[in-house]
């Protein structure tokens, strides 16, 4: 392929700076007009499960479970997991004569939980909720299509017939999204128990409300019909232990936070509304009005109106409160709004756009709680828009309006961009790490069939990020006059921008900036058959080749710099981070086991320290390559 025909497929977009300012604004009236709010502020009562002794867990469970302070494991070594001595980590070692599994103490209903978790090679393991529904834990590194028994599924149910196992329903990820043995992963559940009536009978199945794992969605809204296989009973309960498999091989586990959701939830009654036509500036001008209509609601909904504009509307009603205590009232509304609890205004009157959410902790007693609704709206501009929600420490939010009365709109269709072929796309890209944006203006993403991708950044030569799952979001770049930018769809791996070549005057220099005399300069990159670039660069004299290309499938990813005219002194910065461990001769973990760099052709490492930060380096001969082991 020609020089001229890489950049016409690939560098066929190109930015816009001269609308910088202007698409801002967009931007921002953009986020008003679309967002959907579906959610307000909590305060939760969460809590972490102490791991320094064994006692939030039935003391009778094997001798395969023991607290211990860190745990590592050899990647190349199936089942292997090496606890040390110390505290704060739960680790599950089986045998053939241990091998139980692991029950929690306290019994939980509706509960988020989250914990940070480690698969040895080719492990197996499972976390139950309520001892009856399992979340499969596995050690599905490199999966391509992941099934229900893979990490992060929802596992099948099961029955006997005739002695024959019967397996039906069950749920697998949405994508893959499980790291490499041996790292730390990271779950979030929320989940609501099945539900009784006073007879006991089942009138309603348990859900997973949603799981994140290591960032990325996997579940959302799934109802169970019953236990997965290997509960602790078939019959379902309001409560139930938590579970944790122990008789198929090695986990361990740490950061185990909760928040029981074990509160009645508020209730709502006797909700009327009026309302006013016109074009009112205050609430004097309609509140010695005859109202235009007025009726009783079973949920607060905006469109009692009909019209979208001009109008003003009075909600009036009660909340029940079943204990005295702090909760926090969410209120969303297009124009103005106020609201008042026993008479008493805790909103004041104030002009709101659809995405802002007011948000008021308030002390209600026990019982019923007069409220009053005030919004009146004149702009045509926005959209109406009316939420309510009620929480405290012990309950999730309560809507206490329809759901169709907190919806902007429809929502646009996302421009996403699949690689079912090795694909090159130049954009913007805003790198998050350690709470704090960067906008690379020069980004190429690269994409692959087998869904592990990564940017660079060409403005210094450095790799930006990387990530597993599907290819990118454009939309950013096409929404009204677009901003340039794309976004990373998946689990995603960021990295400190710094240059990740330096000599010895710059190795200290850990901005993304580079110093006068690296000289720095791309000279574009090179196609080969199959579709995958070589980036060149000049930097501090010499002549770099820079090639990433995935491995075994797509489990891992192997970078390969090869140099002309490298100047002595010249070093590969692979890793910048909190802490760096040596885990063999040339296998390193980096920032608390979230990744493996490992060095090839026997080339050791270096680690140095730099402030806060530990640097992971290499000298940089004529050839040097690495994995990313993620």
């Amino acid at each position: 392929m020609s020089e001229v025909r890489i950049y016409t497929k690939f560098f066929n977009i190109c930015p816009c700076y001269f609308y910088k300012l202007l698409q801002i604004h967009l931007r921002m009236r953009n986020r008003l007009l679309t967002a959907l709010l579906f959610a307000p502020f909590l305060i939760s009562a969460q809590q972490s499960i102490s791991l320094n002794d064994m006692s939030v867990w039935k003391q009778d469970s094997g001798a395969n479970w023991r607290i211990a302070g860190n745990v590592s494991s050899d990647i190349s070594k199936w089942y292997n997991l090496t606890p040390t001595e110390g505290t704060g980590v739960l680790v599950n070692i089986p045998n053939p004569q241990n091998k139980a599994n692991l029950l929690s103490v306290a019994q939980y209903g509706d509960v988020d939980v989250s914990f940070d978790f480690m698969m040895a090679s080719h492990s197996n393991s499972g976390f139950y909720l309520m001892g009856r529904y399992e979340i499969q834990l596995l050690d599905s590194w490199g999966v391509k299509t992941p099934k229900t028994g893979d990490c992060g599924g929802i596992y099948k149910r099961r029955r006997y017939e005739n002695g024959k196992e019967i397996l039906w329903e069950g749920h697998a990820p949405r994508q893959n999204a499980c790291l490499a043995p041996g790292l730390w992963q990271h779950m979030d559940v929320s989940f609501q128990a099945p539900r009784f009536d006073a007879a006991g009978k089942k009138i309603a199945n348990a859900k997973v409300l949603k799981i994140v794992m290591n960032g990325t969605i996997l579940h959302e809204n799934v109802e169970l019909t019953g236990p997965t296989g290997g509960p602790i009973s078939e019959e379902e309960a309001a409560k139930g232990p938590f579970m944790i498999q122990g008789d198929h091989g090695p986990v361990a586990f740490k950061n185990f936070k909760v928040t029981d959701f074990n509160g009645e939830a508020p209730t709502m009654s006797n909700a009327q509304f009026k309302v006013y036509y016109g074009a009112f500036k205050n609430p004097s001008e309609f509140l010695s009005k005859t109202p235009d209509s007025t009726g009783t609601l079973m949920q607060l909904n905006w469109n009692v109106s009909k019209e979208v504009n001009n109008f003003a509307q009075i909600f009036t009603g009660t909340i029940k409160i079943p204990k005295a205590g702090r909760y926090t009232l969410t209120l969303q509304g297009s124009g103005n709004n106020s609201m008042k609890i026993a008479g008493k205004e805790i909103m004041p009157d104030a002009l709101k756009y659809p995405s802002n959410k007011r948000i008021v902790p308030v002390n209600l007693e026990a019982g019923d709680n007069p409220y009053e609704i005030t919004i009146y709206k004149t702009l045509g501009s926005i959209q109406p828009i009316l939420g309510l929600w009620i929480s405290d420490a012990n309950t999730r939010p309560v809507a206490f309006h329809n759901f169709s009365s907190t919806i902007l709109g429809t929502p646009r269709d996302p421009i996403l961009l699949d690689s079912k072929e090795n694909t090159v796309f130049r954009s913007f890209m805003d790198v998050v790490r350690e709470g704090k944006t960067k906008r690379i203006v020069h980004a190429i993403s690269v994409g692959s069939p087998e869904k592990l991708h990564y940017t660079m950044d060409m403005d210094n030569g450095s790799l930006a990020q990387i990530w597993k799952g599907d290819f990118l979001n454009t939309s950013p770049m096409w929404d009204d006059r677009g901003d340039g930018s794309s976004k990373p769809l998946g689990t995603l791996l960021t990295f400190n921008n710094a240059a990740n070549i330096v000599n010895d005057n710059a190795k200290n220099i850990l901005k993304d900036s580079l110093p006068a005399d690296a000289n720095y300069r791309t000279l574009g990159y090179d196609v080969d058959d199959n579709g995958a670039p070589t980036f060149r660069y000049q930097i501090f004299g010499a002549e770099v080749s820079d090639n990433v290309k995935n491995t075994e499938g797509g489990k891992y990813l192997t970078r390969s710099l090869s140099v002309k005219n490298a100047n002595s002194g010249l070093s590969a910065r692979l890793a910048i981070a909190k802490n760096i461990e040596t885990v063999s001769d040339y296998l390193y973990a980096v920032d608390g086991k979230s990744y493996f760099i490992k060095i090839l052709n026997n080339v050791k490492g270096k680690i140095e320290k730099i402030g806060d930060n530990s640097i992971l380096t290499a000298p940089l001969g004529e050839k040097l390559q690495y994995e990313i082991l993620w």
